[in-house]
């Protein structure tokens, strides 16, 4: 166990040493790869003896060869090796897909792929019985998620969040429909389910009137872009008001004219406050 442990640490240590130097834009890309997803720079690492072998003449093309056997090489991880070693942590992955069962899925591939859909398992209680009771009242309903949190470590940022550090939190998508139709729609607007808001009327609260802050971000220029949908506030409702019933769940964020829009009483659902990101786009969910 000890010569594995060493193997993996200095191995490409060794490997480099005699052949190249570990130059400045392959650790820019380990830092990258590590803020985004936590274990994309281990992985790069761990690789770096098999990359390095590739037998590709030209530097262009060995480049992208490289490339080709890394992205293999980290999908293989993110989804047979890193769920094995999460558990270990206490923390189990969010599905990959929707199943007939449980109709709960990624919004993106993304979120799945950056390892960025890990929960501890009471969460993933809540999120599966919430799920299969949203079916029931509505048919053919998928929930789908977003952000939740990192397979290993509490405390460790999930930029651009200020929490999601501890396999407690998780975002969840609205239910969106036709804005001219009203005909239910099975994704939201936005490809990555952030930034499509669901902008306040001239007669609702608006407590973030004038306000300005470097992390509540409006992306005005993009909201022709989903001017096609609406949030559900039916099954939107059902969903939160679900989730509100579970005695684990701490709180939900949402902001105030969704609350009132919706008519929800629940204390559990609150206001996150203007010095962070907005919530009318998507509801955060944190438990106890």
């Amino acid at each position: 166990m000890k010569t594995s442990l060493w193997l993996l640490l200095l191995g490409p240590f060794y490997y480099l040493g005699s052949r190249r130097k570990l130059g400045i834009g392959l650790l820019a890309v380990m830092g990258l790869l590590t803020v985004l997803t936590q274990v994309g720079g281990v992985i790069l690492w761990v690789c770096l003896p098999i990359l390095a072998q590739v037998p590709v003449p030209g530097r262009v093309k060995r480049k992208a060869v490289q490339a080709g056997v890394f992205g293999i090489l980290y999908l293989a991880a993110i989804l047979l090796v890193i769920p094995a070693l999460a558990s270990l942590n206490g923390r189990v992955p969010l599905p990959m897909a929707a199943s007939q069962a449980v109709p709960l899925q990624p919004a993106s591939a993304l979120f799945y792929l950056l390892a960025r859909n890990y929960v501890t398992p009471p969460l993933l209680n809540v999120l599966e019985w919430t799920t299969v009771a949203v079916v029931r009242q509505f048919p053919g309903t998928k929930v789908q998620y977003l952000d939740a949190c990192f397979p290993f470590f509490n405390g460790f940022p999930m930029l651009p969040h200020l929490s999601h550090d501890d396999g407690k939190k998780v975002d969840l998508v609205f239910m969106y429909q036709d804005a001219q139709t009203g005909r239910p729609l099975s994704k939201p607007p936005s490809w990555i389910g952030y930034g499509a808001y669901e902008q306040p009327s001239a007669g609702e609260v608006q407590p973030c009137r004038g306000v300005t802050s470097p992390l509540r971000w409006n992306f005005d220029r993009l909201q022709p872009l989903f001017a096609s949908a609406r949030m559900d506030p039916v099954r939107t409702k059902v969903l939160v008001e679900t989730l509100s019933r579970e005695p684990a769940v701490q709180k939900i964020l949402l902001e105030p004219h969704l609350k009132a829009r919706m008519n929800i009483r629940s204390d559990k659902v609150r206001f996150q406050g203007c010095r962070a990101a907005r919530h009318d786009d998507h509801m955060h969910v944190q438990l106890k």
